[in-house]
């Protein structure tokens, strides 16, 4: 409140008077007099004006320890300088509260640049003066809150404020919070100098739960204070999801796509005695043509060059591949491959044949040699014969590349050996090939072994030297089943527990289907199936197939329908990008991107991998980073546990690209921006 002016007159005189007549005090009183006199204290004075007043804060400090900073101002005069027209003005406050030494006095309306002089006094006898040009309050304003549109509940992310002090005088301080549902999520501290911006990223983590959730971002504290708050809280909506697409987190740039084995004596008299005829082999060639293979293996066997008939239907077999459209691997099976015995000149002319006259545009692969780690050859005489082959096929060499591997984790007896195998060819073949390629096999009750050769293989070529890493292909996978049924031998791949081969269960092709997109998510190039359709490879019986036998009217297993639906989805030299998911979920997603940006997703449960008829357990997928608002076709593939896609269903996204769908346990389900019939 106002002091009389004899008060404060006399508050001054009795401090002169102190210090003029010498008052007494105790030798220990007199030492900490001198020691925290007025010397001891040093006064700083900030006058700022701005609607609907000025303010002035008095700030009192000291360097010396034992010195006290006042809880209270015994007494407070400000005085305003004349200024412009105004006249001087003066005022005098009693008792002025100054916690920590710091006290804010209201001084009426004041216009920028006005002088102000303030004398305090406090303690026994201490006054102190000063003066300050009074100066515009700062304003901060929020100017922008961006964030992503959904987010993964349990992971942090950054919301992104843009704040600015738009006057021009004082920088400030102040506290940006962010809070949802009235809870703190995060706090940050920022300053801001004036007529200047900051940008600040202020990490938030969000429950696991699904759903919309919306933030508040606030400034508060602002120091000193700002003329406004008006401006002061923006709002962001931010969608918690399950599974989020990161489009630009790119696994594989070229994507080589899915397909299978084709079997090169399909049209040769091996298979004729079982039924293959050119009557009916029709049939299967529309049907791979009407599959859309993408990347696909064929193994040339040597017997071909002294058997015409194995030789014409391996070119057969090649022509069909090239008249799918996949891309071609071909793989010398096994044998002697060397220039001294002339079949390295052979086999060259025989590839340099379907290049240069046949028109075989797709073959852009070639291997040696079928699982040579588990054979007696060396990995030095393995290296000798790409280079003895390299130079009789230099024609085609800037369409034919090569592949190296074909490895299985080892021989069948014996440690593994894979890994010795990958580092030989990364230190003494890395000049030569230009990608590697394994082997899969698993039993249905075993899936952990395809999680597991998956991600060692990963692994391995990963620790490999730089120059030695090469892509990676899968040229052979596939399930196998119980190898005896009720005491009978059961045949090769074998049978589901109720004795159906396993190749036509629902049960393999939802396998598949989970080492594909594993693969994916692994950054694999493509993966080739052994195999696609009936025929005879030898004297033994291999039915892998996904295409059954003429004598049932080249039928199609479930397998055919699931890949068929991933090849019309999923574009060979699209880009493979992540999924980030949720931990801990047997969920599994993979997502492919076209150079004009269609997407394509595909998941499943691999809860669901014993499955092979339909469950009633229903399995919800909540998905981001899909393009907002806009309609995506749906495809499930096995929803009625009947091992067939089901119709096209058409579900749109949210204002923050997010789809939920709902699949049953047992079931593949395909997200696609593609159009689908």
């Amino acid at each position: 409140m106002r002091i009389r002016t004899k008060a404060w007159t006399w508050v001054c005189s009795a401090v002169l008077a102190a210090g003029l007549l010498g008052v007494h005090h105790s030798d220990a009183s007199a030492a900490t007099t001198q020691t925290c006199g007025a010397s001891a204290y040093r006064l700083s004075l900030q006058s700022l004006t701005g609607p609907p007043r000025a303010d002035l804060t008095i700030r009192i400090t000291t360097a010396m320890p034992d010195c006290e900073l006042p809880e209270t101002l015994t007494a407070v005069q400000v005085a305003l300088l004349p200024f412009k027209r105004s006249s001087a003005k003066k005022f005098n406050l009693d008792n002025v509260p100054s916690p920590g030494g710091t006290a804010t006095v209201r001084i009426g309306r004041v216009p920028r640049h006005r002088v102000v002089h303030a004398t305090v006094a406090f303690g026994p006898q201490i006054v102190l003066a000063g003066k300050a040009r009074t100066l515009l309050k700062p304003d901060l304003v929020l100017m922008s809150v961006k964030t992503v549109k959904s987010i993964l509940g349990g992971k942090p992310f950054y919301v992104v404020a843009q704040i600015r002090q738009r006057t021009r005088d004082v920088g400030a301080t102040a506290t940006v919070t962010v809070t949802s549902a009235g809870t703190a999520l995060a706090t940050d501290t920022v300053a801001v100098r004036a007529r200047r911006s900051v940008v600040r990223q202020i990490a938030v983590t969000l429950p696991t739960t699904p759903g919309r959730d919306q933030l508040i971002v606030n400034i508060s504290g602002t120091n000193p204070a700002e003329t406004s708050l008006a401006n002061n809280t923006r709002r962001a909506t931010v969608e918690v999801v399950e599974f989020k697409v990161q489009g630009s987190a790119t696994l594989v740039q070229n994507f080589a796509g899915y397909g299978g084995q084709f079997n090169h004596h399909v049209y040769a008299a091996i298979s004729r005695s079982v039924g293959v005829t050119d009557a009916n082999v029709g049939d299967m060639e529309a049907k791979m043509r009407a599959l859309h293979p993408e990347f696909s293996r064929i193994f040339f066997t040597p017997v071909a060059f002294t058997d015409p008939d194995r030789m014409q239907s391996f070119i057969r077999t090649v022509l069909l591949a090239q008249s799918t459209g996949t891309t071609i691997n071909i793989t010398w099976q096994g044998g002697t491959l060397s220039v001294a015995s002339g079949t390295v000149q052979k086999f060259a002319d025989v590839l340099t044949d379907l290049v240069r006259n046949r028109g075989v545009t797709n073959l852009r692969w070639l291997t040696l040699q079928n699982e040579p780690n588990r054979t007696k050859i060396t990995m030095e005489a393995y290296e000798a014969q790409y280079r003895a082959l390299d130079p009789y096929i230099s024609s085609i060499r800037g369409q034919v590349k090569y592949m190296g591997g074909d490895l299985v984790r080892g021989p069948d007896v014996g440690a593994p050996n894979q890994d010795v195998w990958f580092q030989y060819m990364a230190t003494h073949m890395a000049d030569i090939l230009d990608a590697y390629s394994i082997h899969v096999f698993w039993d249905y009750w075993d899936t952990q072994k395809l999680v597991d050769r998956l991600t060692e293989v990963r692994a391995i070529v990963n620790a490999l030297p730089e120059s030695g890493r090469k892509p990676l292909y899968v040229a052979e996978y596939g399930v196998r089943g119980l190898r005896t049924f009720n005491g009978s031998p059961a045949g090769d791949p074998g049978v589901w527990e109720d004795g159906t081969p396993i190749t036509r269960t629902n049960v393999s092709a939802f396998q598949h289907a989970w080492f594909d997109l594993l693969a994916a998510r692994l950054g694999y190039m493509g993966t080739s199936k052994w195999d696609s359709y009936f025929g005879k490879y030898d004297n033994g019986t291999q039915a892998y197939y996904m295409i059954g036998s003429p004598q049932d009217g080249w039928p199609l297993y479930p397998l055919y329908n699931l890949v068929q639906l991933m090849t019309t989805t999923i574009k060979r030299d699209w880009r493979t990008v992540n999924v980030d998911s949720v931990p801990d979920t047997s969920r599994l997603l993979a997502a492919y991107v076209g150079e004009r940006d269609q997407e394509t997703v595909v998941g499943l449960d691999t809860a669901g991998a014993q499955l092979n008829t339909a469950s009633g357990v229903p399995v919800g997928y909540t998905i981001g980073g899909l393009p907002v608002s806009q309609k995506v076709r749906l495809v499930i593939w096995n929803e009625a546990g009947d091992g067939a896609r089901g119709a096209t269903q058409t579900v749109t996204t949210d204002a923050n690209g997010v789809v939920n769908i709902t699949v049953p346990q047992q079931a593949v389900f395909v997200l696609t921006s593609l159009p689908l019939a």
